[in-house]
């Protein structure tokens, strides 16, 4: 199991690269995912400044968990592939929150609950 501290320690040296990168031009702002960042730039290079161990079993499951890190990282800083659908209780529904989404699940679900809690009907968490 790898070490949450960790990756986020090296999570944070890389957001920090590609923050450099964007304000370079050689990085997309809108980049919302390691594999668009691997479309732009080799995302290997990001790995080894950072200077992520390798060659292990326990490096390569870090190395997989600092990526799902900074894919998550960029995916909130774009929104989130996560959206709320709420139904009033006289039958329409509609999304609510923002538009680009929410980051991660719980967030959408906390948005889902207090909608319910102030209007009544029924709420649905969608998206990946």
């Amino acid at each position: 199991m790898t070490d949450t501290n960790e990756v986020r320690r090296y999570a944070d040296a890389i957001i920090t690269l590609i923050k450099e990168d964007q304000d370079a031009g050689q990085v997309p702002r809108g980049v919302c995912s390691w594999d668009e960042l691997d479309d732009s730039v080799d995302t290997e290079d990001y790995l080894r400044q950072a200077e992520l161990p390798a060659g292990t079993r326990e490096a390569n499951d870090l190395r997989n968990a600092v990526n799902d890190e900074v894919s998550r990282r960029l995916a909130a800083s774009q929104g989130g592939p996560w959206g709320v659908t709420w139904t009033s209780p006289d039958g329409p529904a509609r999304d609510i929150g923002r538009a680009i989404g929410y980051p991660t699940r719980p967030e959408a679900e906390a948005v889902g609950q207090e909608y319910l809690s102030r209007h009544g009907g029924a709420y649905q968490v969608h998206g990946s």
